[in-house]
């Protein structure tokens, strides 16, 4: 039948002796690497599926890759040493953008639901809130009073994230809301160097309160003037199944951010 379906002879038959045509040792050799690529293609879908191997592309901001990715990382990795993590910061917007376009596998973001446009191939799921102190240098005109009113910091210059940060959203939303303008004198959205800035006495920032305490920083809230943000993970509906990422949804979960003092 498949001499008959290829149009050619497979074997040459003499007596009780059978050998293979040129034709046939090549569709022979053809099989065998066939089986073995089917072979090994199960084999790569069984250690996917049991997450012996892959790959899991994350992007974050550089405030929640510093205080909440590391234990969530170290964990992930003892369980399922076998999958590579890639990992990037960014601004929120940009990142949400990765994911929808398929760069980046999953967003770990400030208020995930905060973007300009309804995106609904996109999963969100909160993991915790996040809070927010203003930040002056030690010898800043507001660093020694002991009550500060947002107007009075609004004079002074801000250090924000870019616009397209959900953190600068939020406190432009504050401001805003209790009728003040601010002047924004840089855009940055390294912690580390907004920190510096600080120091310099270049103007006042939002500062995460788990960010360990800088001696050249001081920190303070205004009462009801508290920024807040919900910290939470995107993906694509799509990839919300796959064992990777309900598994990463799950370490996430299990790791507890501390109280703040």
């Amino acid at each position: 039948m498949l001499e008959e379906e290829l149009g050619c002879r497979l074997l040459v038959r003499s007596g009780r002796k059978v050998k293979p045509t040129e034709s046939g040792r090549l569709l022979a050799d053809l099989n065998l690497r066939i089986r073995k690529e089917i072979e090994d293609a199960q084999n790569q879908v069984n250690d996917l599926n049991h997450l012996r191997t892959g790959h899991l592309r994350i992007g974050t901001s550089s405030s929640i890759m510093m205080s909440f990715l590391p234990a969530v990382l170290q964990r992930f990795s003892n369980q399922f040493p076998g999958v590579h993590l890639h990992l990037a910061t960014g601004i929120a917007d940009d990142l949400i953008e990765d994911v929808v376009e398929s760069k980046l596998d999953i967003g770990i973001l400030f208020n995930p639901a905060d973007f300009p446009r309804p995106v609904p191939e996109l999963d969100c799921q909160i993991l915790y809130e996040e809070e927010f102190e203003w930040a002056v240098a030690r010898d800043h005109p507001l660093a020694g009073r002991d009550r500060i009113a947002l107007s009075e910091l609004a004079a002074y210059p801000l250090i924000a994230p870019p616009p397209r940060s959900h953190i600068r959203r939020a406190c432009d939303r504050l401001f805003s809301a209790n009728g003040l303008d601010t002047t924004v004198i840089t855009e940055v959205e390294n912690e580390e160097t907004i920190d510096k800035l600080i120091e310099m006495n270049l103007g006042f920032a939002a500062r995460s309160r788990r960010r360990p305490a800088n001696a050249g920083i001081r920190c303070f809230r205004i009462p009801n003037r508290t920024i807040r943000c919900k910290v939470g993970i995107v993906l694509r509906q799509r990839n919300g199944s796959q064992r990777v990422f309900t598994e990463f949804l799950r370490v996430c979960r299990q790791v507890k951010m501390p109280r703040y003092k």
